[in-house]
């Protein structure tokens, strides 16, 4: 025998079968199911042992009174046969009165054959009932109400009856404790077969279930993984079978959410790769592709080439035609695309209006030639429905690298850089990528990061230009003045407005620029009437973007009655260009501004699309000549010519006519006698600081 086994016999289960007995109880005493069982087979054994008691009380109740009526017989007779069955009714009498008392008598009453009284003792009132009714040895007593006592009745030899009252007040005592002991008994019993009950039930059936219950409640929970939680199973019955067709079952669960997790993942990637439009591969395959390139072709000469292909204006087509009508037309596109490129060109669409080809060149590329190629592919003869065909206008990027220093999110990149220098340009068709221009695209970003600063921290201030009103005599006297911004950087040192305004009307910040410039001339406005008592008035420029918001109305009357300053204070100037984009917009527009009591001019006339048919239908104070005009005055008889003719229209209109950028006297001569109403420029003054305009002019005249 093993010291295990030795230890285990000294001291009890060892200490893990002493934890699986403690695990089995705990697991069927948690068996909500198997004390269900138990209660219902305890309670049905029990009702069957209380319905096989009653009788049996009843049975040891009557054997109980036959026992005292059997003891009273055996102590009566013998002194009935000592008397000589009566004959000796002295000696009957003592030995009755002396066996009142044994065997719990506590009466005897004798009568004779003639139904004379022989002889009674104790409590005998009453018995002689008892004697009409006499059975045979005292079969058929009669207990009294109370239960306390029997009385019996027998004949006896020679004619003789006898009646015995007997003390039973013990019997129910004893039929009591007896019905107790039979149901503890059987209580016992029931306990004993209803836990072994239990326990065969919960070995056969109910741990089973239990384990079925526990591996179907994970299995749900977890369904990717549902074979991890398989029941144990070996019982050759029912249950087996039952345990194994349940294992199956999960294990075609899983086998199922495997490949339906395998499906939706690949599905996934599919989408995640492809553009659902026209089903070809997105940005990420794309670069996907090219990591593929630089580690398959990264040894080999030769180059890689991103040619980025964009179809201009779309959003027009779109809105025109309708998004199912373009979404065909894309789809074409990326067919024809397709059938330009080579085999084993990578072919992806980038979204919306923006395509990529990419394709491996083993020696020096032509990538113009395949440019040109892939723009006459797919420029022409699209169907969008009906009779009508449309052109599409194709331009494309183009950006290279050498296979063993490529670099696939710089190379798409310098593509996409490429691009956008090819959509700036008008008449460009496709263009290369090349560091200088990158570098340029470098500081004109870096220049727009200071610009945004500069916008929200004040660095830009205000100059005045003075606007002067000719006079007949020869003279010129302050008609007002156009504000202008200026920026100092910090490091930069002055930049020019022909370098930061066009890159504030590109990136946006025109709008906010241009309202910081509305607030400096209604702040000076503001400060001039209080310090002065009058100021002139101040035009500011509109740009094309702060035109066209539809609140401009509400932003110039903002601007105005935030300091108080009366509208007729105040001129803005639209450019010819940004007024001819929408006429009607326009023609609403300017009216809604010289409501405010705001004046309107427009600028630089003449070289837009002017029209008098146009002109005619704007509300506006004034028409302003281009520099561009008056810098040939003199020099060039045609733009003298329509110099004489913008100011010809701007009298018949009855506006007024103002020419910029006058800087010699000859022009001065020449706008006085076609009676130009004002000029202004260098020959007058240059773009002075608030503090020295303030100086000059509105100090000087108030002072006047």
């Amino acid at each position: 025998m093993s010291s295990q086994a030795t230890e285990a016999g000294k001291f009890g289960p060892l200490p893990a079968t002493k934890n699986r007995m403690k695990t089995r109880l705990l697991e069927l005493f948690a068996c909500r199911m198997c004390w269900k069982i138990a209660a219902a087979v305890f309670a049905l054994i029990l009702a069957v042992e209380s319905v096989i008691l009653i009788p049996s009380a009843q049975r040891f109740e009557r054997n109980t009174l036959d026992q005292l009526t059997s003891h009273a017989i055996v102590a009566v007779e013998p002194t009935l046969a000592a008397s000589g069955y009566g004959a000796q009714r002295d000696l009957l009498a003592g030995g009755l009165a002396r066996s009142v008392g044994q065997y719990g008598i506590l009466g005897v009453l004798v009568v004779g054959s003639r139904g004379e009284t022989l002889a009674a003792a104790g409590a005998s009132e009453g018995l002689e009932r008892r004697i009409a009714h006499a059975a045979p040895m005292g079969a058929g007593g009669e207990r009294s109400a109370d239960g306390r006592a029997l009385d019996i009745a027998w004949p006896s030899r020679d004619g003789l009856h006898v009646a015995v009252r007997i003390d039973s007040s013990g019997v129910s005592g004893e039929v009591i404790a007896y019905a107790l002991r039979i149901a503890g008994l059987v209580a016992l019993i029931v306990a004993v077969v209803t836990a072994g009950t239990m326990v065969v039930l919960h070995r056969l059936v109910l741990r089973p279930v239990l384990r079925l219950r526990e591996s179907s409640l994970a299995a749900g929970a977890d369904p990717d993984q549902a074979d991890r939680h398989l029941v144990p199973g070996g019982q050759a019955d029912e249950m087996g079978e039952l345990v194994a067709a349940h294992n199956s079952l999960l294990g075609r669960v899983a086998a199922s959410k495997r490949r339906d997790r395998e499906m939706a993942a690949e599905r996934a990637r599919y989408l995640s790769h492809h553009e659902p439009l026209t089903g070809l591969p997105n940005r990420a395959a794309l670069l996907e592709h090219l990591e593929q390139l630089r580690t398959v072709e990264g040894d080999s000469p030769g180059s890689v080439c991103v040619y980025l292909v964009n179809l201009q204006q779309f959003r027009l087509l779109n809105a025109s035609f309708g998004t199912e009508r373009c979404d065909e037309l894309l789809r074409r596109f990326a067919a024809r695309l397709k059938q330009a490129s080579r085999p084993g060109d990578f072919v992806a669409h980038l979204g919306a209006d923006r395509f990529a080809l990419a394709r491996v060149e083993a020696r020096e590329p032509a990538p113009a030639e395949l440019a040109e190629r892939l723009i006459a592919a797919t420029e022409d003869g699209y169907d969008v429905g009906g009779a009508e065909r449309v052109s599409l206008a194709v331009r494309v990027g183009i950006s290279s690298a050498p296979t063993d220093r490529l670099d696939p999110r710089a190379l798409v990149s310098e593509a996409e850089f490429a691009l956008a220098r090819v959509r700036a340009e008008d008449g460009a068709r496709y263009q290369f990528y090349s560091p200088a221009s990158a570098e340029e695209a470098r500081t004109r970003q870096s220049l727009l990061r200071d610009l945004e600063h500069a916008v929200a921290s004040g660095e830009l201030y205000p100059v005045l230009q003075p606007r002067m009103a000719l006079e007949p005599d020869g003279g010129a006297r302050l008609a007002g003045a156009e504000v202008l911004v200026r920026w100092k950087h910090a490091r930069r040192g002055f930049v020019s407005p022909a370098e930061f305004i066009p890159l504030a009307e590109t990136s946006g910040l025109i709008v906010p620029l241009g309202e910081r410039v509305l607030a400096d001339a209604c702040g000076l406005l503001r400060g001039w009437l209080d310090r002065h008592g009058w100021a002139p008035r101040l035009a500011v420029n509109l740009s094309a973007r702060q035109f066209a918001l539809p609140d401009l109305e509400q932003r110039l009357e903002r601007a105005l009655g935030a300091v108080r300053v009366p509208a007729q204070l105040l001129e803005v100037e639209v450019t010819e260009s940004a007024a001819m984009t929408d006429v009607g917009r326009t023609a609403r527009a300017l009216a809604s501004l010289r409501s405010l009591g705001v004046h309107v001019s427009i600028d630089d006339f003449g070289t837009g699309y002017s029209s008098l048919a146009y002109l005619r239908r704007f509300a506006v104070d004034a028409i302003k000549i281009d520099k561009s005009f008056v810098d040939d005055i003199g020099a060039d008889p045609n733009a003298e010519a329509i110099c004489d003719a913008i100011l010809r229209l701007g009298q018949s209109l009855g506006c007024k006519v103002v020419a910029e950028g006058v800087e010699s006297e000859h022009q001065v001569a020449f706008l006085r006698r076609r009676r130009c109403d004002e000029v202004q420029g260098y020959f007058f003054s240059r773009p002075i600081a608030a503090a020295e305009f303030e100086a000059s002019y509105v100090a000087a005249r108030a002072a006047a």
